[in-house]
């Protein structure tokens, strides 16, 4: 059994809330992620030198990037939202802030009469109640002119400005694993207001990290991929990443307002993503087959408990038990892409449902081994509460959340 060593010093690091106030981190509030300074402890705990290659199998938010290239180290990550690959590629991309200024001047000059007027949402449900009327055509309006932008990179920049005012302007937050309706009150003219007030932000960011970035020589890219099938043939030093954790959190939902916006253009290419995402959420399928994985005892015995116990939803028996096996697939491939002796530091958390705890961290360790990534501790970081419905019916027992550590065996 691998040794679990508390380490509630790190335990603020888990959680991507200090991003916001970190250059560039900041640009977008990707809230199902961990901070810049947990990847920076991770690299050092490694011992990574500048110029180390580090794989991100999971790339969410882009921090594992972004932090690699502040350090000096290369980095590749993959991530099967098209959302998370783009928004990765913004952040770590390198800009000419005069150039920039350039087409920021333009965007602001671009004439109402050159749009194109007859742009519309996709038919999606959740996204029909998002926007009202006014907002709606504000917001596509505003797109159209970013489009006209003739630097790709400018206009991907102001297009990431874009998608991170979407929520504010919109009747829904992100809380927790669902994207919820709310009622807001959302002024005519704050569109245009929030989004340059975002770039400039942006802009300033950029002229005040020129000279560091011209320092260094780093390759960072942000791939569409899948985990448990990665198209690399690279061998890394190191693996820092985070999968989805087990507990029905769809960001095909939570993201769907920016994925419509470019990344998808209709409620089908969304589901059909939905549908290929790790089997964290009871609506993800199998895709892979796993001949050679051998479950743990323990999931049985956790299933068989939960079974008695009675789940609100029969389809979280079937989650559990997909969501290990494609785990299983994703470890391998993280090992088939590691150097000999080389490290993966995993964000992970425990999750508990029909009373029963299932300690993720410490399954994911065993099942790593049969993949030849030897367990070498796991850090308890901190200790999350349930929902309000497992404290009523089963009392409180916190879910471990915790940073499995591996190496590759030679």
């Amino acid at each position: 059994m691998v040794n679990i060593i508390e380490k509630p010093e790190l335990g603020a690091l888990v959680s991507p809330q200090s991003n916001q106030y970190i250059p560039i981190h900041k640009w977008y509030p990707y809230k199902h992620g961990y901070s810049r300074g947990l990847a920076v402890h991770l690299a050092r705990t490694f011992e990574l030198p500048s110029g180390a290659w580090v794989l991100d199998p999971f790339c969410g938010g882009g921090t594992t990037l972004l932090t690699c290239k502040e350090l000096g180290m290369n980095a590749v990550g993959f991530d099967i939202l098209p959302f998370s690959v783009f928004l990765s590629n913004v952040k770590t991309a390198t800009y000419d802030d005069v150039d920039i200024m350039r087409q920021y001047d333009t965007l602001q000059e671009v004439e109402i009469g050159n749009l194109n007027h007859r742009a519309r949402l996709p038919d999606i449900p959740l996204v029909k109640k998002a926007f009202t009327a006014d907002v709606e055509k504000a917001l596509l309006a505003l797109k159209s002119r970013i489009d006209l932008i003739p630097s790709c990179e400018a206009r991907r920049l102001f297009q990431l400005g874009f998608l991170s005012i979407l929520e504010s302007v919109s009747n829904t937050t992100k809380a927790g694993g669902f994207l919820r309706l709310v009622k807001r009150q959302v002024p005519t003219g704050a569109v245009d207001q929030l989004f340059f007030n975002k770039v400039n932000s942006m802009l300033k960011d950029i002229r005040e990290l020129k000279k560091s970035d011209e320092n260094k020589k780093t390759s960072i890219t942000a791939k569409i991929g899948d985990a448990r099938k990665l198209p690399t043939r690279r061998k890394f030093d190191a693996v820092i990443t985070s999968p989805p954790y087990p507990n029905r959190h769809d960001y095909t939902r939570i993201y769907s307002l920016e994925m419509v916006f470019d990344f998808v253009s209709t409620n089908q290419e969304l589901k059909a993503i939905r549908y290929e995402t790790i089997r964290s959420h009871v609506e993800a399928r199998k895709k892979y087959e796993a001949p050679r994985y051998k479950k743990p005892a323990i999931v049985n015995t956790l299933v068989s408990e939960m079974e008695n116990n009675g789940v609100n939803n029969p389809q979280v028996i079937g989650m559990i038990d997909g969501y290990f096996e494609d785990m299983y697939l994703a470890l391998s491939e993280i090992s088939r892409c590691l150097k000999p002796g080389g490290k993966v530091g995993m964000v992970v958390s425990n999750v508990r449902f029909a009373g029963v705890n299932i300690p993720v961290d410490q399954i994911l360790a065993d099942i790593g081994a049969q993949t030849q990534l030897v367990p070498q501790e796991i850090w308890a970081l901190r200790y999350r509460g349930n929902s309000s419905q497992q404290m009523r019916d089963y009392s409180r027992m916190p879910s471990r959340e915790s940073v499995i550590i591996w190496e590759k065996s030679c």
